[in-house]
This record gives structure tokens, sequence and C-alpha cells, in this order.
């Protein structure tokens, strides 16, 4: 880097002597406040927290007036319909009183025969049993006899039914109305037999011989 020549000086020209000094500038810090009395803090503190926020009058909701419930529609006034007429079923006790199971022993061919014929008639072996009876009905009493009429074999000392070869009895469940039991009891009894199976056996051999 050159290294610059001082200026020559210059003929004529000299240092005026009476110029003014440099004008003072005005100051424009602004002033530093004063620090508040302790007094006035507390003060201060004791307004911000006692003091409630009010809300603006904007945002408080203006009272609304309940509204009036509505009136209900009115319709067509229906009349009341008058009570069917209910029939009344039996209870369940009353017709399990009509009724009755019971169970008959007749030889083993014989319930085969029987259990056969309502097959074949497609009814029921109380169907079967009560139409045997009435085919039977005038001649009960020779039917009876005849079953009852076996022949015995005397030991010498006691004399013992003859029964046939390989024969067994077996029962027979039926589930028949109590009347119609009655009734079948009662001409047991009028025809010589005590006893309700001998009697159905006799009347069953003889109406599907």
């Amino acid at each position: 880097m050159s290294r610059r020549e001082p200026m020559k000086p210059i003929e004529g020209l000299k240092k005026p002597t009476d110029l003014p000094g440099p004008t003072q500038r005005p100051r424009t810090l602004a002033p530093v406040p004063a620090a508040p009395s302790p007094a006035t803090v507390e003060d201060a503190d004791v307004e911000d927290k006692v003091t409630p926020k009010l809300a603006p009058v904007e945002d408080i909701p203006a009272p609304t007036e309940p509204e009036e419930p509505a009136a209900p529609a009115v319709g067509p006034v229906r009349k009341p319909r008058p009570p069917k007429s209910v029939e009344r079923k039996p209870k369940a006790s009353a017709m399990a009183e009509t009724m009755k199971s019971v169970s008959v022993s007749v030889p083993f061919t014989l319930a085969e025969a029987w259990r056969e014929r309502a097959k074949t008639d497609r009814t029921s072996q109380v169907d079967v049993l009560l139409d045997a009876i009435v085919a039977n009905q005038s001649t009960l009493s020779a039917v009876v006899a005849a079953a009852a009429e076996r022949p015995t074999v005397s030991d010498g000392l006691f004399d013992r039914g003859k029964s046939g070869a390989g024969e067994r009895f077996v029962g027979v469940s039926l589930r028949i109305k109590s009347g119609n039991l009655a009734v079948i009891d009662q001409l047991a009894k009028k025809h010589g037999q005590d006893k309700r199976s001998p009697f159905v056996a006799a009347v069953l051999a003889a109406y599907l011989a």
C-alpha cells in the first residue's frame, strides 16, 4: 500500500478563527420512573387478588323464558270393545282323571296277535279290545267259561294246570278312559271272572281266533 503524500499549502488560504463552536444536542432519553412505595405495591396486589374479573356484558347470555309444553294431539276416541267370551279349557288334572294307565297280563302269542291286529286296522290296542268285547257281548259267559276250562294233571296229591309248551305271559300297557275301564271290570265280575287280565285274554282269544 502506497503512502499518501501531504497536500501542499494553498497560497492566500487562511484558517478562520472566529467560527462558532458545535451546538449542544438535546437529550432524547425517557425519564426513569420512580420506584413505587411499599404501600402502593401491597394495595395493588390485594386489589388484583380480591377484585374478581367481570365478564363483558356481551358474553352474559340473556335469560330465556321456559317453553310451554305442546298440547297433546287429540285423536278420535275409540269405543271400548266388548269382552270376548273365552271358552275355558279343562285343566290338565281334570283330563288326567278321565284317563288311566293300566297293564294286563296275556300270553305272548296273544299279545303279538293283538298288536298285529291293531296295525292292520290302523287303530289302538284299546280299540281292538273294545271291539272284541262288543263282538262277543252276547256270549261273554261262554267265552270266559271256555277259557277257564284248562286241562289239569294230577301228581297224586295236587291237581296242576297244564300250560302250553313254552307259553309265557307278557304285560301289555294300555291307556284307557276310567269309565270304559269300570265297564270292563263290571263285565268280568258279571260273567264269572274276578280278575281283569284273564277276562281280557279270554275275549281277545275268541275275537282273534
